[in-house]
């Protein structure tokens, strides 16, 4: 009767876990390093836009103020 025999190597499972905790510290700080820049960025762009509108608000009301007729408080119509 013959008997048949296979060699595989045993992994063990502990370092295994070790090796998959620091893959997903790895890709978190990679992550973060990818995303800071990014976000700043955007960041940045919506601030501008924002104070972009605000300045165009605040100078729409400053010509609306100067073609006010202070006496008859309405507008001219020159």
């Amino acid at each position: 009767m013959p008997h048949y025999f296979s060699t595989q190597p045993i992994t063990h499972p502990v370092n295994t876990h070790l090796k998959g905790s620091h893959g997903n510290i790895n890709n978190f700080i990679g992550l973060s390093i990818i995303s800071f820049p990014i976000l700043l960025l955007v960041g940045i762009i919506t601030y501008k836009k924002y104070r972009t509108a605000v300045f165009r608000r605040q100078v729409a009301i400053l010509e609306k103020i100067w073609l006010m007729d202070v006496k008859n408080n309405t507008y001219r119509q020159d």
